[in-house]
């Protein structure tokens, strides 16, 4: 693809990287989550640019695929029949890009991990203006989820949520909530709305 410079308008090309296999490019990992990959150094100023494009990330071993999709109009649809036991997702952002497989590979539920992100925005809200909250870590000692709030001035704060709160809505998503498998599936905050008003009726 050809890169425009914002900075001083040069134009450079650059080979996408449009499918990340993890298993088999280990040291991409890193490069995802600081965004590394997608940053092109202009060649005319030195200026780094971020650059975002489609780009399907597959960890064999996680059994999962993310699919970064930022462009408008229909999202891709899976070409495959339905992978056993793979959970298949789609995202519109680097944020929840990055954030999306963070989950995955800790070997969590996103579902309820987003249901919990709505019910802990619903609470930071009331005192602070949040603008984004995103899954940080797994506190593997005590079972805690961490979460990062970024404030409207872009400072960030911290939170979390003990693992019984986890296991528990993970409870009820297991039992009452149904995700197509065989298709990249749209799992966000939007979705967690839709998703705790049916559970809200179920109970």
């Amino acid at each position: 693809m050809t890169v425009t410079c914002p900075h001083c308008q040069a134009e450079t090309d650059h080979k996408m990287l449009d499918h990340i296999n993890i298993d088999r490019n280990p040291e991409l990992r890193a490069k995802v989550q600081d965004l590394s990959c997608f940053r092109v150094a202009c060649p005319n100023c030195g200026e780094t640019v971020l650059v975002v494009y489609p780009c399907l990330y597959h960890d064999m071993s996680n059994q999962f695929m993310v699919w970064l999709w930022p462009e408008e109009g229909e999202a891709p649809r899976a070409e495959f029949d339905p992978l056993a036991g793979y959970t298949l997702r789609i995202v519109d952002s680097m944020n929840a890009f990055r954030e999306k497989i963070n989950i995955l590979e800790h070997g969590l539920d996103d579902r309820t991990v987003e249901i919990m992100k709505l019910l802990l925005f619903t609470q930071l809200d009331h005192d602070l203006d949040v603008v984004e909250l995103l899954f940080h870590e797994l506190d593997e000692r005590t079972g805690d989820i961490r979460f990062v709030a970024v404030l409207s001035d872009g400072a960030e704060q911290y939170a979390a949520m003990p693992g019984a709160v986890y296991q528990r809505i993970h409870g009820d998503v297991e039992d009452y909530l149904y995700t197509t498998g065989g298709d990249f599936a749209r799992i966000d905050m939007t979705w967690a709305h839709e998703a705790l008003g049916l559970l809200h009726e179920l109970g």
